[in-house]
């Protein structure tokens, strides 16, 4: 759904973990929003200790809310770096300009 372009006043389902937009909300014929199942089930355990499957949802609301609750759109974090401070004070002795 990248290629579709949404206003702010639609109603969409969203996935929090891609944050992405799954689609726009479906209604049922009495007038309620239809709930989306997430593709997979999250195992909770219980108060029994028995381990159980329970099912979620996506959540939907407004393109505008969903756009600044979810950060829909916006690029991850980049990643920290790696290299410790032996490799990097080797480098710096070698070029003292670099990247």
């Amino acid at each position: 759904m990248d290629d579709v372009v949404f206003k702010d006043d639609d109603l969409v389902y969203v996935d929090p973990k891609a944050r992405a937009v799954v689609g726009r909300v479906e209604w049922l014929p009495s007038g309620k929003a239809k709930s989306m199942p997430m593709k997979e089930d999250e195992e909770v355990e219980g108060d029994d200790g028995k381990r159980r499957r329970r099912r979620r949802y996506y959540p939907w609301g407004t393109y505008r809310t969903m756009k600044k609750v979810y950060k829909l759109g916006e690029r991850p974090a980049i990643a920290e770096n790696t290299k410790t401070l032996d490799e990097v004070i080797e480098k710096a002795l070698k070029e003292p300009f670099w990247d």
